[in-house]
């Protein structure tokens, strides 16, 4: 019966040798599955559709594979790797690369039991590499197929998948196999083969660390579920050797997206860096790789207040971002928020390219306290008192600027940009009394009808109303003030006419409040307040406010200055009080060095015993 197959026979031979000699690179490097295969691939798949026909052949197909493993008393030492040929050989013999979901299926399927065969404590590092490739083209496949889904869509509805309710959450393809990949990082991981810890070395199974963490990563990513690697990188930094002892290649992608996805937690500080040695270690001709790196760098510094030199942008790998990032720097130094506000709203381009790298929030959320300090620092440096100079010898007050003047500059702003206040009243002094008073923001159209009171007493204003809102303003039963429930008659509103009831507080948040009332501050002045307590909290601007008299004072200022002393360097000021604990979470690092051995250990304090005296003497 060999004599039938003598390709599969050589085949079968080749990967016995392979394992018998532990050589997991020459064993991944025959189990080719991707197209096109050589014509011996070819001649091996019509050998199996003859020879092992699906399904009556494959159990007879098994029994061949078992031979490929060690036997002892009569039974296999790696029972998980011949049921992982035999699904090899089945997957070249019925794959059909028309049904593209099929083949996903059939490949996970075969990843899955090379995985188990991953975990055998004595065999297991033999197929690392074939999981690892194996991987890479369930990933390329899962991702390509999640960027074109209407590839698959009329096979996911003739399975019924498409159909699922709504509670239920979907589970992509792109996370289906991000899963498969994180059991074999975890076998990796878990390997009880060398020193465990960070004094260990990566061996055995534990060389597939990074190489397994950085592919989960990239689909996790790209499924948009940075939530299940959290467990990763606690795992990572409870038992991974220091990845300063793995290859460049994996050092550089697992740092890029560890940054990555410290960014996305808000960990500004520890992720710039893990993305700054990223780019100090990536290769100087990779710039596709140094490009994506700078992509989320940049960011990171923008929001702790360091913005890119004009060296840094006429870089060959930063071809392309200065168009993105230069006029947010712009705009950052000018203090122009509303521009701000603009040039990154939904409608913009530059928002568009933000959103697609995933930097946009933070950006739009980080920033923007950046542009109100330099807005505060422009109008100090316009109308602030910088400090009497011609005193000798005497206290005189501090430099200080009038919160009038904050107001009266922000009106100015809005007047320039168009924006008037929504009574259609032109006076910047005149006061408003809906929403905001730093922004204008239009009226929601859901609710238009609630606020014309012209429209809402006309009957056929109240049928739209009801139709719209009636399940909210007029339900069929409703619970009293007593918790109890009572019936409603239809039509009846619970609350009573939204014309009487609804015109105040309701629509308007801001109606009870009198800004012509003496001695009290009017809504904008809350507001600049409370931007410029949010900056003195986070230390960006140094100083006092005063409430009666609104001002902001910044005492102290006769030897460095006011705005050395108002404003200080922002990325000094976030890097010396993060610079405390500049620890990574996620990244391995060596232990440090104990100079003096264990005399030492102890707090790395020496003690001197030269003059000691022998114990009991006194």
């Amino acid at each position: 019966m060999a004599g039938q197959t003598p390709i599969l026979d050589q085949f079968l031979r080749s990967v016995a040798s392979f394992v018998q000699n532990r050589d997991g690179a020459k064993l991944q490097d025959f189990l080719q599955i991707e197209p096109p295969l050589s014509d011996i691939y070819q001649q091996m798949i019509q050998e199996l559709r003859r020879r092992y026909p699906s399904p009556q052949g494959d159990n007879e197909l098994l029994q061949r594979c078992e031979g490929l493993v060690p036997r002892t008393k009569g039974a296999s030492s790696w029972i998980a790797f011949p049921t992982f040929m035999k699904l090899y050989f089945a997957f070249l013999r019925d794959v059909n690369v028309d049904n593209l979901l099929e083949t996903y299926n059939r490949l996970r399927g075969l990843l899955n039991q090379c995985v188990m065969a991953l975990g055998d404590s004595q065999m297991g590092v033999i197929v690392l590499p074939t999981v690892f490739y194996l991987s890479k083209v369930l990933a390329k496949l899962a991702m390509g197929l999640d960027r074109r889904p209407e590839l698959i869509a009329h096979l996911l509805r003739s399975e019924g998948l498409a159909d699922r309710e709504e509670s239920i959450e979907k589970v992509t393809l792109v996370e289906q196999s991000a899963n498969v990949v994180r059991e074999a990082f975890i076998k990796c991981l878990t390997d009880r083969s060398g020193t465990p810890g960070p004094q260990g070395k990566p061996e055995g199974k534990r060389i597939g660390i990074y190489l397994m963490a950085n592919l989960c990563l990239k689909l996790l990513f790209q499924c948009g579920k940075l939530r299940n690697a959290e467990q990763m990188f606690a795992s990572i930094s409870a038992q991974s050797p220091p990845l300063a002892r793995f290859p460049a290649s994996q050092r550089v992608t697992y740092l890029y997206y560890l940054g990555r996805y410290l960014f996305s937690n808000n960990l500004f500080y520890p992720a710039q860096i893990a993305l700054q040695s990223a780019y100090d270690q990536c290769h100087r001709q990779a710039l596709s790789q140094r490009h994506l790196i700078l992509t989320y760098l940049i960011p990171c510094n923008i929001i702790m207040g360091r913005f890119p030199s004009q060296k840094l942008l006429q870089r060959n790998e930063a071809q392309g971002l200065a168009e993105h990032f230069e006029p947010l720097r712009r705009l950052i130094i000018r203090g122009d928020y509303i521009a701000f506000r603009q040039h990154l709203s939904l409608s913009s381009s530059s928002a568009q390219w933000f959103s697609r790298k995933g930097t946009l929030l933070a950006i739009r959320n980080r920033c923007e306290i950046l542009v109100w300090r330099s807005f505060c620092r422009r109008v100090f440096i316009e109308g602030g008192f910088h400090g009497d100079l011609q005193v000798n010898g005497q206290r005189g007050p501090p430099p200080y600027l009038y919160l009038q003047k904050m107001a009266v500059a922000t009106q100015w702003l809005r007047s320039k940009h168009n924006q008037l206040p929504l009574n259609g009243n032109s006076n910047l002094n005149t006061p408003q009394y809906y929403g905001p008073q730093t922004i204008s923001e239009p009226t929601d159209p859901d609710y238009a009808d609630l606020e014309d009171p012209s429209r809402v007493a006309a009957p056929e204003a109240d049928q739209s109303i009801l139709g719209k809102y009636g399940d909210y303003i007029s339900p069929d039963s409703f619970f009293d003030e007593g918790g109890h429930s009572q019936q409603n008659t239809p039509g009846q509103l619970v609350d009573g006419d939204p014309n009487v009831d609804f015109e105040g507080l309701e629509l308007d948040p801001y109606a009870a409040i009198d800004d012509f009332e003496v001695d009290q501050p009017s809504l904008l002045m809350r507001e600049i307040e409370s931007i410029l307590s949010s900056l003195l909290t986070q230390g960006l601007m140094r100083g006092y406010l005063t409430h009666r008299n609104p001002r902001f004072a910044i005492p102290g200022a006769r030897l460095r200055g006011a705005l050395p002393t108002g404003y200080p360097n922002v990325w000094q000021t976030i890097s010396a009080r993060e610079r405390e604990d500049s620890s990574v979470p996620g990244w391995v690092r060596p232990p440090p060095t104990i100079i003096g051995g264990p005399a030492m250990a102890a707090g790395g304090r020496v003690v001197n015993l030269s003059g000691a005296r022998p114990v009991g003497v006194q």
